[in-house]
């Protein structure tokens, strides 16, 4: 409660208040900052903000750290309203009511000209409240959101797949929605309209407190409002900090877990298996040559170039199961197993889960893997040639292995190369992390030897190896902060599946 000063001025905010509001307005400035450039971060000011605080991946834990302080800092806001309502047993001001709904029809009426005086206010104006509860609202909705951004996984164990760019949508919006009230609603408010030092220094003169809060200035002066005794206080006191205490270590104990519950999508990924998917790769420029090999072939002339390419022409689970590693097991694997499904082994895959048989050999249109891809909204889907190729292997029999190398057909790919178009997919959103100057994860992508040879997880590129290829697997996983288009997808695979050549 407010109390008035020797010089006549009045006390509105306590050193705790003030400590309080700082850390929450500095921790919103620094979440507003590295969140609004990684929404936008195709932008020059993002890409220049990104780079001074040291890349994308220092950017994404300064957000974090200041997310888990905003956290805490709500955890103490409860025991402050706490103290003040149980304790101190002061009147529910910050709660609207029906004095809030007369003094905005009275601020309209006021700024139209209708009315001369402005509403008479309480402790709290109801632009105040407005801004509060805003506040509570918001910082709500960006810690459930938050919380299903940062525990992908997680999430879709229990919610279906399309919570997570719904989460995405949401937590983006609220962010955009938050700092333009505060720039609209909280500077005009607050240091345009009337420059409030009380903040600052917690108190406000008698003059500004006739001005904005008229009402409370006349509650001080009539005594209405009277602390309890200084021993009820006390016994209060010993009542409430062991409930608020157990109740904060819950609290902080549920922060621990949000934030060490799992790690995101794109660190969860694995060092790249090589599996061998497709055959080896044969391609010869730029003149029509005459292919010498131990399996009937054609050649065919494209504008340019001619690119040889030999593939298996029947699939087996050998080259199936790894359009399912690392992107589908980190979920359907022998730990997790979500849903029933473990995709880890041609039996489990064969058998499903909870939804039915995952294949059902020689009818892909009754195999439930197929169905769940082809309907989309998966946290994780195949492209069309890949279920294309799926559903080509079920029709055949799905069979488990083959009797040694099958017959080969040769056909024309005509994918481009590296210096175009491929090279361009990854400027400028890509090469802001991965580039010449910042490798994040040992991966540059500004040339092709860099994309080729990758970085920490492995291989960026394989040639004729999209599935062993770490960037194809990191796309399709699509938890990165910077994602392919699906088209750009395809053709960077069907670029890897031609030989990636590179000019």
């Amino acid at each position: 409660m407010s109390v008035v000063a020797s010089d006549g001025s009045v006390r509105r905010f306590t050193a705790s208040d003030r400590v309080e509001h700082w850390v929450q307005m500095g921790s919103f400035t620094v979440l507003a900052i590295t969140g609004i450039v990684q929404r936008y971060n195709g932008v020059w000011p993002s890409r220049t903000t990104i780079d001074l605080l040291g890349g994308i991946e220092s950017v994404r834990i300064i957000h974090r750290v200041f997310a888990t302080i905003l956290m805490i800092a709500v955890v103490y806001h409860f025991g402050s309203v706490g103290f003040r309502k149980y304790v101190l047993r002061e009147p529910r001001r910050m709660v609207p009511g029906r004095e809030d709904a007369a003094a905005i029809t009275q601020s309209v009426g006021y700024a139209f000209g209708i009315r001369r005086e402005p509403p008479r206010q309480g402790r709290f104006t109801w632009e105040e409240k407005v801004e509060y509860w805003a506040f509570v609202w918001g910082t709500l909705v960006m810690v459930i959101t938050g919380f299903l951004l940062w525990n992908p996984i997680a999430t879709t164990r229990i919610l279906p797949g399309q919570f997570i760019p719904a989460a995405k949508a949401a937590h983006g919006g609220e962010a955009v929605l938050a700092i333009l009230a505060i720039i609209a609603w909280h500077v005009y408010h607050v240091h345009v309209k009337h420059f409030n030092k009380s903040m600052f220094t917690g108190y406000l003169s008698r003059e500004e407190m006739e001005e904005l809060h008229p009402l409370e200035l006349e509650e001080i002066e009539s005594g209405s409002y009277r602390r309890p005794p200084a021993d009820e206080i006390m016994r209060r006191t010993r009542l409430f900090l062991p409930v608020y205490g157990v109740f904060a270590v819950v609290l902080l104990i549920g922060i621990y877990f949000f934030i060490s519950f799992e790690n995101t999508a794109i660190e969860t990924i694995a060092p790249a298996e090589q599996v061998d998917v497709f055959a080896p790769v044969e391609t010869t420029t730029p003149a029509p040559p005459t292919t010498a090999a131990p399996v009937d072939t054609t050649t065919t002339t494209v504008p340019a170039e001619t690119t040889t390419t030999v593939v298996a022409a029947a699939p087996t689970w050998a080259s199936i199961s790894g359009l399912f590693e690392p992107a589908c097991t980190s979920c359907h694997g022998p730990q997790s197993a979500t849903g029933g499904l473990d995709l880890s082994s041609y039996a489990t895959a064969v058998a499903g889960g909870g939804s039915g048989a995952g294949i059902v050999p020689g009818d892909p249109g009754a195999s439930v893997i197929v169905q769940v891809m082809e309907a989309g909204g998966h946290p994780v889907n195949l492209d069309t040639d890949q279920i294309s190729l799926l559903s080509e292997w079920i029709a055949a029999g799905a069979p488990e292995a083959g009797d040694g190398p099958t017959p080969s057909t040769v056909v024309d790919v005509s994918a481009g190369t590296w210096a175009d178009p491929v090279s361009a997919f990854f400027r400028p959103a890509c090469t802001v992390c991965h580039g010449s100057d910042q490798r994040l994860g040992g991966l540059s992508l500004a040339s092709y030897g860099g994309a080729v040879s990758g970085g920490e997880s492995g291989a960026g590129i394989v040639p004729g190896d999209p599935g062993a290829s770490v960037i194809v697997q990191i796309m399709e996983a699509r938890g990165h902060p910077a994602l392919l288009t699906q088209d750009q997808l395809a053709a960077l695979r069907a670029w890897i599946t031609a030989g990636a050549p590179e000019a």
